[in-house]
């Protein structure tokens, strides 16, 4: 009997991508929306990205990644390994948890999924840019999600091997 193991590396940039592909994957997000959050996080157009459930027009539950491209920038050409405890494939172990808690609560709930993303200060403070982005990356200009349906709990994780990403878990269910 013969076991083969197979290690990759790759870019931490693309490691971000792939991070963000996951959670919304796993989240329920379709495909052809997820490709296009993720050019935005590819282009470095984006600052953070949600996942959110709303109910009667209020916001009850919503997952964050944050994207930190100043500590990004540090090591942007270091090369990634994801053969690391608890890695799925690209996926790592708090992309793939909150992705799947978040397709169970909106399962539960019998909630629809919604994305959102936050441009770059840069991409902002310019309003014809921003206009253009928006398409791009699936959502329409000067957009805004629902406000909560009542104060939220916040849980906050960093992904612990990519120092870059910071996540967070909201809730008013």
């Amino acid at each position: 009997m013969s076991t083969y193991t197979y290690t990759y590396a790759y870019t931490r940039a693309q490691a971000l991508v792939d991070q963000v592909s996951v959670l919304f994957s796993e989240a329920g997000i379709s495909e052809s929306a997820t490709a296009k959050v993720c050019h935005g996080v590819r282009e470095r157009w984006l600052d953070s990205v949600g996942l959110y459930l709303e109910r009667n027009g209020g916001r009850v539950y919503e997952v964050e990644a944050r994207i930190k491209w100043s500590a990004h920038l540090e090591m942007a050409e270091l090369e990634f390994s994801t053969d690391l405890p608890g890695w799925e494939g690209k996926g790592s172990p708090e992309a793939l948890i909150l992705g799947r808690r978040f397709a169970g609560v909106a399962d539960r709930e019998t909630l629809a999924p919604y994305y959102w993303v936050l441009f770059t200060s840069a991409i902002r403070a310019d309003p014809a840019r921003h206009q253009r982005l928006c398409p791009l990356v699936g959502v329409s200009y000067a957009s805004s999600v629902p406000d909560w349906a009542k104060s939220p709990t916040i849980h906050s994780l960093p992904m612990q091997d990519l120092r870059e990403v910071g996540l967070s878990e909201r809730s008013a269910l």
